[in-house]
């Protein structure tokens, strides 16, 4: 018999079986990795929303001692107010609030924003759907999950 040199069938097939279980991970670490970044930028969009309607907050003292921010909710589907001329604290407050609903409804999947005064305290929270990357993340049940950014300050 002749002696054969090289490799065999079998050992190819055990390469190229090696080399796609390894590609096959490193493409599952990738996707992980861009869900991560994304959820981190949603998150710091949040907490940029939320400093700018403390922002707005505070330069607009007047309004929040009318009551006009307490206990709002905006999602983007506030109507815009006219303010070409000179405003009164309240059009401002609603002017702040419309333009941080657009702000939030622009930049977050389903983002909500609240505003809670109370006396010289606010909470702003700010909520969103984020892609799910824990338990469950392959299956139809491991999608998008709520969460939450609450920024507690003294005006």
């Amino acid at each position: 018999m002749k002696k054969h040199s090289g490799a065999t069938m079998i050992e190819v097939l055990v390469t190229i079986l090696v080399l796609a279980v390894g590609l096959l991970g490193l493409s599952a670490t990738q996707m992980m990795s861009l869900k991560n970044g994304n959820n981190s930028h949603q998150r710091y969009l949040a907490a940029l929303a939320a400093e700018e309607m403390a922002d707005r907050l505070r330069a607009n003292p007047d309004g929040r001692e009318l009551g006009s921010y307490s206990s709002k909710t905006v999602d983007g589907s506030e109507s815009s107010v006219d303010c070409s001329t000179k405003c009164t604290p309240a059009q401002i407050a609603s002017l702040d609030l419309y333009d941080w609903g657009q702000v939030i409804s622009t930049n977050l999947p389903d983002g909500k924003g609240k505003v809670e005064v109370n006396g010289e305290k606010v909470t702003l929270t700010v909520t969103w759907n984020e892609q799910h990357t824990g338990e469950n993340r392959g299956t139809a049940s491991g999608g998008a999950e709520q969460k939450s950014f609450v920024l507690a300050v003294d005006l």
